[in-house]
């Protein structure tokens, strides 16, 4: 049995290129998967490392910890071990998780980091094909779409800023089988009874819907998982094709997020608009929620107004002429204290550098041709100008017009994209707006007929780094 086992896990590595030369880092739980992952493993051969994680929930934890070390202290020659300490419930207190969730990020997070510091290529889990079974079932009753269906990836990567893969060896192999294959050797494990608890949804399919499928569908578990693997089989030759296909058609990469086209969106159904949303969301935000009525309101901006956006968590989504915009970070650019500007001496703002002069003489003309050059009356200006990030609320008379008019409203007029909006800065004289940069100069700072002496307003904008 052991000997079948170490074949079957050999030949599905190969598969699906699980293991290479680097070291590998196992979670070990000290459960029978994870124990049945780290003997496996040496027994191919394999650079094996091992990380516990002890979060100190319950009873057994101390247990378990001792298990795994002395099972790896035990082996010749002993298999390195870091054991680490976790506080979920602490994350749970400052985060909006559940206690399951919060303690598996908690792991992921240690285990790419231990990954990192020893040079390993991949971390090892020992999900199984009974685990495969539950995870479709539990994808098809939250209502998932093609990728949820297929459950657990042989591979994957870790997390979205990380080189290192998650890998899962012993996917294809039933637990029945592991647990034989421990029985036979000798191998020490522990259960964690709170993997059965009817509180957490795969508890309740563990032990109650699996167990009567099975009853009354014989090799119901294994249906289900192969049912897993055809469904992988369709998103990665069928869907993932025809996805980046449109994706190369509707997607921009931008120095920071990206934009899809409108006009393609509009082009395709409804099924695909939401891929592609998804997809750039994906790309873009991975932290970001990622669920049909995630996409569903995103799909809502493309019939949206200009300046229409939706919050989602990571970042926001803008609707812009002709695209939608998706923006890392914050939706609004936060109002900042006033920098004050002393004649001369320039100072650095999100467009570039601003300086405030005084010229020699009066110009010849006004007009200076570009946007980032204005004239004003320096005695208007005032002695001590600031400046400042706009916020809402903000209002100048605009030269030459009557009335005040909404900062935002001019940035809207000057087809400013919603999210550069929050880069516009305002120079202020005696407190009052006296140029919204590079674009709008107050009626009350103009230069007139009696004007004594006359300030240069400059802004050096940043260089755009695609021009390069």
């Amino acid at each position: 049995m052991s000997h079948t086992l170490v074949d079957t896990v050999a030949a599905f590595s190969e598969r699906y290129a699980l293991l290479d030369d680097e070291p590998i880092l196992v979670a070990a739980s000290g459960g029978v998967d994870s124990m049945t992952c780290l003997s496996v493993l040496r027994h191919l051969g394999v650079d094996v490392h091992a990380l516990h994680a002890n979060y100190g929930l319950r009873a057994g934890a101390d247990a378990d910890e001792a298990l795994v070390r002395r099972w790896c202290s035990d082996q010749s020659p002993p298999v390195p071990l870091s054991v680490v300490a976790l506080d979920a419930e602490r994350r749970v207190a400052s985060n909006d998780e559940s206690l399951q969730e919060a303690a598996r990020r908690l792991r992921y997070d240690a285990l790419a980091d231990h990954a990192a510091e020893i040079g390993a290529a991949a971390v090892a889990t020992g999900h199984h094909r009974d685990d495969q079974a539950e995870t479709l079932l539990l994808n098809l009753v939250r209502g998932s779409g093609p990728e949820g269906l297929a459950g657990m990836r042989p591979a994957r990567l870790l997390k979205a800023d990380s080189s290192v893969l998650l890998v899962r060896p012993l996917l294809n192999v039933r637990r029945a089988a592991i647990e034989s294959y421990a029985d036979a050797i000798g191998l020490p494990w522990r259960t964690d009874p709170t993997n059965r608890r009817h509180d957490y949804d795969r508890g309740v399919v563990r032990t109650d819907i699996l167990p009567r499928l099975e009853s009354h569908f014989e090799g119901a578990t294994d249906a289900l998982a192969r049912s897993a693997d055809l469904m992988q089989e369709y998103v990665d030759q069928a869907l993932r094709p025809g996805l980046n296909q449109r994706m190369s058609q509707a997607y921009t990469g931008c120095e920071a997020g990206g934009a899809l086209s409108v006009a393609v969106l509009r082009a395709e159904p409804s099924v695909w608009r939401r891929r592609l949303l998804l997809e750039a969301l994906r790309r873009t935000l991975p932290a970001a929620p990622y669920s049909r009525a995630v996409a569903e309101e995103l799909e809502s901006l493309v019939e949206a107004q200009v300046g229409k956006r939706v919050e989602v968590g990571a970042g926001t989504v803008w609707r812009e002429r002709g695209q939608l915009r998706f923006v890392p970070g914050a939706a609004t650019h936060a109002p900042a204290s006033p920098t004050p500007v002393e004649w001369g001496t320039p100072v650095s703002i999100p467009q570039g550098r601003l300086r405030v002069e005084l010229c020699d003489e009066r110009p010849a003309s006004l007009a200076s041709g570009t946007p980032h050059v204005a004239y004003a009356d320096a005695d208007r200006l005032g002695t001590a100008p600031t400046v400042r990030p706009w916020a809402d609320g903000d209002r100048i008379r605009p030269l030459g017009l009557d009335g005040t008019k909404p900062v935002s409203d001019l940035l809207t007029e000057a087809r400013v994209p919603p999210h550069d909006r929050g880069q516009v800065s305002v120079l202020c004289g005696n407190d009052r707006i006296a140029w919204v940069v590079s674009h709008r100069l107050a009626h009350r700072v103009r230069v007139r007929p009696e004007t004594d002496r006359v300030a240069r307003l400059v802004l050096r904008p940043h260089e755009n780094p695609s021009d390069n």
